[in-house]
């Protein structure tokens, strides 16, 4: 062990060691409810980041001579480069910063790392830390706490451009000598990569992808060597290495997919010459550690925990945790034969050592599982459920090399794993996890078109040409994933990136340099339309030449670097159609390892333009400089909150004591951020549905959180686990209407009579398609469409059973419209959010409830924020999933005063909308034709007008725009644009529109 590490360094891991386990202890036994005490929050925080510091700092020798203080020390020029480059990112990140919490997965993040709560898989432990540690800077003030979390993102990736940076300049220096060609291309090359789409948008939101590029170029630079190291400098190096891999990792796993650039690095040679077998020889190996990483230390040591634990606990009636004792048991035996009798393996056992340290962060989160927070998603708080969680078991398994056509019937299921649950001191078989076998003629190998999901399977006839009853074939797979995967799905977001896009709208195309540059003053303009004119991507082009002819072995470790984080990538990802959103951000490590090639061009154009025509080459300077102009206007998020303004208005619309049922991400996440973070509403429960058939989020329902009591439930735990509620099929055996409370009974007594086999499984079935339910007033008939009944509504027909209408109900829009049970028969709309009645409207439609809708649209919500024209507001996120169903709402409001007689109302509310919410730098949609005709019918006609004329200019500039780019205008647009035609019944309006669609015919 001397050989490896000093006295000092031993003393300094010992005490991180002694740091962290005590940091674990306090979370472990902070006495306030789901560990929510200044122990977990405060404390520990500080205690375990200091812990996982000291290995640093027990290192440093290893890196003092090659330390970046040492690099940049005698050498102006660089350090004046490395400096700009991370103080012109930050100064731009912190300018543009999103002031609040972001959507998606950004407000979940937020609401998890300022409570150290538990989201969803791969759990991000470390990006969860630092966020808690960037939280304690805003001193208390909760409306600061997503400004400063956002800041995390922002500082880590202006410390990843700066490092870019000085990769650049040392893969430069291999074949160039001049310091200001050096400077040149390396500041280019940096700040190409801080403007560049993907990684700005990144930058300046609560995402993991900023802290996870930077440790990506960290290892990098760690693993070039320089000639005045010693082997005993090297092996201390390997071992830092090894442990920031496990703390990379933390960050997120994708962090790790650097490896086999940094096994390239570490043997590149001085001389340029490597040869072409010993640089494909270190990619394997790199690509090896990868898979040790991420399948043994990742998943298989808990994998075998649990296994040792499932059999000295249920075997051997030892303690719970027994078997973990076991297995270090028996891995330091064998570390300790290993490291006696194989001398030349000891690096290697220690580097793994150091690589399970570097994973001690995700102690935290089943820690904090363990203590039942309300954000615990997949509770990975025992042995049993922390191998599914780091396996990400919850999400459907894609095929990699061998696979089923997406036509492949079902032959057989076998079990692929029996499942487990922690009770009573002892671990219960509650269920098989199955695994599916198709028939043999109908898989391929490399399979690409495998999911049977009928709009997966249209996406896939659309792209591949095949037809309804056509068999694909495996030209079919291969189609597929030129064109979608590769193509559309990653070669689309790289042009994104360095040619530029048309709008930011979904599916939308890169920007071609004949497409010109948009009309910044006109009325259909789309701030996300950025021309670059090629001139990033022919930079890097030429780069990628330069260096290919130039440094053999610099150019393959960064073609590595490109190729694993982006083209590899995408293959191993294997992504269906459909996504909700576009996904550029996942590859934001091949745009990184491209703009070091852009760096690398104009490094070579600099060096060939010195002294009197240097000019030229500052001229290059002008390419980041236009990117960031032509990105700062839809990157620029330092005003906009109304995503937060939304969320509230939706939470604040409920009664007390009440769930809300959400659909999707958006709807879901801020809300969550606001009761965690912000502490309102904390009374209202939510459950979005996609995670409603999970048996951990069910059994939240039976606990207490904040000022929300506990749900009762004749689903008790353990129940939902498997078995007869997951789920429960239809079989229409008789058409009467069945009576909700004494099935249960019967399902939950397991009566024969509603059971049935399938293979080899027992399942239960529902004999009619016709429930009641008790209520005050009598009963509630639902009916049930399709074949099953998924465990997240029965979870909803327990919870109106159960608790007696003694808790309001409520849905959003996309919940409501997304339910096999009829619910619609039964809901009132209150502005953004309905509510369950206990008894049934007559009308066809869902009627409106005009005094609660008035005050929850009216009299509480703020909208200000869509005021300001600065503030950008996209279609996909903003328009269509905010902006427009408000407005309906609004509309709808105003129509059931229309239609009650109550004109004053109506036209009280009427002004308030068009004041609020019809703004020229806003998008008009189908409600702005509608809100054109309300204002007719309550006496403004020349405002109504003006409003639809607005309208038909903005969507036939649009489709103008979208043709002069090859694209296909929607149905939507095209049927808005005839709806506002109609209404102004305009001799000139009628002409042009068909003109237009003469054009598109």
């Amino acid at each position: 062990m001397k050989e490896y590490l000093s006295t000092q360094q031993r003393v300094l891991l010992l005490t991180a060691g002694v740091l962290q386990l005590i940091a674990f202890g306090m979370m472990a036994l902070d006495p306030a409810p789901s560990g929510f005490g200044v122990l977990t929050l405060w404390i520990s925080p500080i205690v375990l980041i200091v812990g996982l510091m000291l290995p640093v700092v027990a290192f440093s020798d290893s890196i003092n001579k090659s330390s970046l203080t040492r690099l940049l020390k005698n050498d102006s020029l660089k350090t004046i480069g490395f400096f700009s480059s991370f103080i012109i990112a930050f100064i731009t990140y912190l300018l543009t910063l999103e002031p609040t919490a972001s959507l998606w997965d950004c407000s979940e993040t937020l609401a998890a790392a300022f409570k150290l709560q538990v989201p969803h898989t791969p759990g991000t432990p470390m990006t969860l830390l630092l966020g808690r540690l960037f939280s304690m800077l805003a001193m208390g003030d909760v409306t600061k706490v997503a400004w400063f979390i956002n800041l995390m993102s922002g500082f880590f990736s202006s410390l990843a451009v700066a490092i870019t940076f000085l990769i650049i300049w040392y893969l430069g220096s291999r074949f160039i000598n001049s310091k200001i060609a050096l400077i040149t291309g390396s500041l280019i090359g940096a700040l190409i990569l801080t403007f560049s789409d993907s990684f700005w948008f990144s930058a300046v939101e609560a995402e993991t992808y900023g802290p996870s590029v930077f440790f990506m170029v960290l290892l990098v630079w760690l693993s070039i060597p320089t000639e005045s190291m010693t082997k005993e400098k090297k092996q201390k190096r390997v071992l830092f290495i090894s442990y920031l891999l496990g703390i990379a990792y933390c960050i997120h796993p994708m962090s790790i997919l650097i490896l086999p650039v940094c096994v390239i690095f570490w043997q590149l040679p001085q001389d340029q010459k490597a040869s072409w077998k010993s640089l494909g020889l270190s990619f394997v190996i790199g690509v090896v550690i990868i898979l040790f990483i991420s399948k043994v230390v990742a998943v298989s040591l808990f994998e075998w925990a649990f296994l040792a634990d499932l059999f000295v606990v249920n075997k051997l009636s030892l303690p719970v945790y027994s078997g973990v004792f076991v297995l270090i048991a028996i891995l330091g035996g064998t570390s300790f034969v290993l490291w006696n009798k194989l001398p030349k393996v000891r690096l290697s056992v220690l580097a793994v050592v150091f690589i399970v340290a570097g994973f001690s962060p995700y102690l935290m989160l089943f820690i904090r599982s363990a203590q039942l927070p309300p954000i615990n998603e997949f509770t990975p708080g025992n042995l049993a459920k922390i191998k599914p969680y780091m396996n990400r078991e919850s999400y459907p398994g894609r095929p990699l090399v061998y696979g089923p056509y997406y036509d492949a019937q079902i032959t057989d299921v076998t079990t692929k794993a029996q499942s487990y649950v922690l009770n009573d001191g002892g671990y219960k078989e509650v269920g098989e996890v199955p695994d599916y076998q198709y028939d043999s003629d109908r898989m391929t190998i490399l399979p690409r078109i495998y999911s049977n999901d009928p709009s997966h399977v249209k996406v896939y006839q659309q792209w591949t040409g095949l037809q309804p009853n056509e068999k694909p074939k495996f030209s079919d797979n291969l189609k597929f994933l030129f064109s979608y995967q590769v193509g559309h799905m990653y070669l689309r977001y790289l042009l994104w990136n360095f040619a530029g896009r048309v709008s930011d709208e979904q599916h939308a195309d890169w920007s071609k340099p004949w497409y010109g540059l948009a009309d910044r003053e006109a009325i259909a303009y789309n701030r996300a339309n950025n021309q670059y004119f090629l001139l990033p991507l022919f930079l890097g082009l030429f780069g990628f030449f330069i260096h290919s002819r130039r440094d053999r072995s610099g150019f393959v470790a960064n073609l590595a670097f490109f190729l694993i984080t982006g083209l590899l990538l995408t293959i191993y990802l294997n992504g269906t159609p459909n996504e909700p959103r576009e996904r550029d951000y996942i590859y934001v490590g091949s745009y990184l390892a491209f703009s070091i090639w852009a760096g690398i061009g104009a490094m070579w154009i600099a060096s060939r333009f010195e002294g009197k025509k240097a000019y030229i080459s500052s001229l290059l300077i002008l390419i980041p400089g236009w990117m960031m102009y032509q990105n700062w206007d839809d990157h620029d998020r330092s005003d906009r909150t109304f995503q937060v303004d939304y969320a509230r208005a939706v939470l604040g619309s409920c009664e007390e004591g009440a769930i809300l049922f959400t659909g999707g991400d958006n709807d879901t996440f801020p809300l969550w951020y606001l009761q965690e973070v912000e502490g309102f509403r904390t009374d209202v429960r939510v459950k979005v549905l996609s995670y409603f058939n999970a048996d951990w989020y069910i059994n939240q329902l039976s606990r207490p959180y904040y000022d929300s009591p506990p749900f009762e439930l004749t689903l008790k735990t353990g129940d939902n686990e498997y078995g007869p509620y997951d789920p429960v099929y239809i079989q229409e055996r008789m058409t009467s209407v069945i009576d909700w409370n004494k099935y249960m009974k019967a399902l939950n007594a397991r009566n024969p009579n509603l059971m049935f086999r399938n293979r080899s499984s027992e399942l239960f079935f529902l004999p009619s398609r016709k429930v009641s339910l008790k209520t005050p007033e009598g009963e509630m008939g639902i009916e049930i469409s399709g074949s099953y009944l998924p465990k997240s509504e029965m979870a909803i027909l327990d919870i109106i059973a159960s608790n007696d209408w003694t808790r309001p109900i409520y849905f959003n829009f996309t919940s409501i419209n997304s339910l096999k049970i009829n619910m619609k028969d039964y809901v009132v709309q209150e502005g953004l959010v309905y509510k369950l009645q206990s008894t049934p409207h007559t009308g066809r439609e869902i009627p409106v409830d005009l005094d609660q809708s008035y005050e929850n649209l009216v009299l509480k919500a703020n909208y200000s924020n869509l005021a300001n024209s600065s503030v950008y507001f996209n279609y996909e996120d903003y328009h269509a999933r905010m902006i427009n169903p408000l407005r309906f709402a609004f509309n709808q409001l105003i129509s059931e005063y229309l239609k009650a007689g109550l004109k004053e109302k109506a036209q009280e509310v009427t002004k308030f909308a068009y004041q609020n919410l019809y703004f020229d730098h806003l998008r008009p949609s189908y409600a702005d034709l509608q809100m054109g005709q309300i204002l007719r019918a309550t006496g403004e006609e020349d405002q109504g007008e003006i409003l639809i004329r607005r309208t038909i200019r903005f969507y036939q500039q649009h489709i103008e725009d979208l043709l002069a780019t090859n694209q296909t205008p929607s149905r939507n647009d095209l049927a808005i644009l005839q709806e506002g035609a109609r209404l102004l019944n305009d001799p000139q309006v009628n002409q042009a529109y068909s003109r237009l669609i003469a054009k598109i015919r």
